[in-house]
């Protein structure tokens, strides 16, 4: 599954894009110069590419699919150990949530303070 995934973030990734695995099933995507909208539109691409998924079941029967959930931050000072929290916090938020979503850590905000 975890190949499947990889090769839809792949996909989806550009040139200047860095797409690794993070740890166990998560994954992460580096996207230089682009901005926090851009960020999300490419992560609910992703999140949609993720969700068409259909895998043969290894014991014949059916199929599996998958869902994806995301968190998406801007970077505003370079600071890796922040942006990094960031995402995971929006991520988690996903996951706390419906899942199979995209949370940007701007939205996250302005949920937990009330705002939207």
């Amino acid at each position: 599954m975890l190949r499947h995934v990889a090769r839809v973030l792949q996909e989806n990734s550009r040139d200047a894009d860095s797409p690794a695995r993070y740890g166990g099933e998560e994954l992460s995507l580096i996207l230089p110069h682009t901005d926090l909208e851009g960020a999300h539109a490419i992560a609910e691409r992703i999140r949609t590419a993720v969700d068409g998924l259909r895998v043969a079941r290894a014991d014949g029967h059916g199929v599996l699919r998958i869902t994806a959930s995301l968190g998406v931050t801007p970077s505003m000072d370079g600071n890796k150990d922040a942006l990094i929290a960031e995402a995971d916090a929006a991520l988690y938020e996903a996951k706390r949530s419906d899942k199979n979503r995209t949370v940007s850590a701007v939205a996250r905000a302005a949920n937990a303070s009330g705002a939207g």
